[in-house]
């Protein structure tokens, strides 16, 4: 069965899939494609019957998960589900994956580029390094900076004072390289408040509105009509859960007691399931050393699977797992540094590293370079340093 993948970058893949794969396979797949081993950063989304964003579970399989497709046809976007910041970042194909998502999330208005979160010089910092980075020939004209404002800066009004900020900044980037310039962009988004952060639209129990943002740091709840913020750090959650449409959470006071429990409804059950994960996800990424046994091995069965689990408990038939993370933050970012380590060519000072001679020619016979190999392989570690020196000087 065929799959397109679309990216933000305007660029689509399309692959062939067993729908009896995992996600897993898929996501590898096109990461591999664009040469990314920085797997645990991405996930594959796809639409909910009712309009909602939902990840796809890469531990189970295509064929188990309501997946839209027409004609045969799977369609799923490849996004950025955990956020890291900027020089945690180790490939530059995931730094440009990176900065396409913050673009989108940024014209979409998901993170507030005003006060008091952001001030007019950071402002102008972003709008000149997006339109160096945008730019293939590097020059920008002041007449485009409205352009640019009015994309990625929905609210904010381009007054004069602002454009000429952003001439300013933009006369420091100067000749810098495109990829340079997308890397100032992430820093400076890094610390504005909402980075990272995955938003559901969510009902609390008196009917309110309220904008469920979970991140890094916790849960932020924004009344959408009261225009009011709120705070809830991971340490402050006891407990979270799911039932139906509705997510449960339970509170700790400052004592380290249940203090309270707070119900929020979505629109369908796959979104509030969608939330359950998030808030369980983020927290094992971001806050945890390890991925917890509980979190990893929790699952659900089918009515099949329930049926075959009471003649044989130990089955893996129709079991669905609930969240699909594996690794911390940490424990993939040096999972990552060994996978480049191990590809990375041998440094130049290696002892098997051979430097060409002052008098060698282009048409040197292969079979005495050959021979050389073999003899030099055939030396003692010592033997073939003292014979690399002789050859340098």
């Amino acid at each position: 069965m065929r799959c397109y993948i679309s990216q933000l970058n305007n660029q689509c893949q399309i692959i062939y899939v067993d729908p009896k794969q995992t996600g897993q396979v898929v996501l590898d797949k096109i990461l591999e494609a664009l040469h990314i081993v920085e797997v645990d950063y991405f996930g594959l989304q796809y639409k909910g019957t009712k309009g909602e964003d939902l990840w796809l579970n890469l531990r189970n399989r295509l064929g188990d998960q309501e997946i839209p497709y027409s004609h045969g046809v799977y369609h799923l976007s490849l996004r950025v589900k955990f956020f890291v910041l900027p020089h945690q970042i180790q490939q530059e194909a995931t730094r440009e994956l990176f900065y396409a998502q913050i673009k989108d999330v940024l014209s979409r208005g998901l993170i507030p580029l005003v006060e008091p979160y952001c001030g007019e010089a950071k402002v102008a910092r972003i709008v000149a390094a997006i339109g160096q980075a945008d730019n293939e020939n590097g020059t920008l004209h002041q007449t485009s900076y409205p352009e640019i404002i009015h994309t990625f800066c929905p609210g904010i009004e381009p007054k004069s004072s602002l454009i000429d900020n952003i001439y300013s900044e933009h006369l420091k980037l100067v000749n810098m390289p495109r990829a340079s310039a997308r890397n100032i962009v992430l820093k400076e988004i890094s610390r504005v408040p909402g980075y990272g952060v995955e938003e559901h639209r969510t009902v609390n129990v008196y009917g309110a509105d309220i904008s469920f943002r979970v991140g890094p740091e916790g849960i932020a709840l924004h009344d959408v009509k009261g225009n009011t913020d709120r705070m809830i750090p991971y340490t402050q959650i006891s407990l979270a859960t799911h039932n139906e449409k509705l997510v449960h959470i339970i509170l700790l006071d400052d004592a380290g007691e249940p203090q309270s429990e707070e119900c929020f409804k979505l629109v369908s059950r796959k979104a509030a399931v969608a939330l359950y994960r998030s808030i369980t996800e983020m927290h094992s990424f971001y806050r945890c050393d390890t991925v917890c046994t509980n979190v990893y091995s929790q699952y659900s069965r089918d009515f099949k699977g329930t049926f075959v689990s009471i003649f044989n408990e130990n089955s893996d038939f129709g079991k669905r797992y609930i969240f699909d993370i594996q690794r911390t933050s940490r424990e993939a970012y040096d999972l990552v540094r060994r996978k480049l380590y191990t590809k990375a060519p041998s440094p130049s000072g290696s002892p098997v590293h051979y430097w060409p001679q002052a008098n060698s020619t282009v048409g040197n016979d292969n079979d005495s370079i050959e021979r050389k190999d073999q003899d030099m392989c055939e030396l003692t570690l010592d033997e073939r340093n003292t014979i690399l020196q002789r050859e340098v000087k």
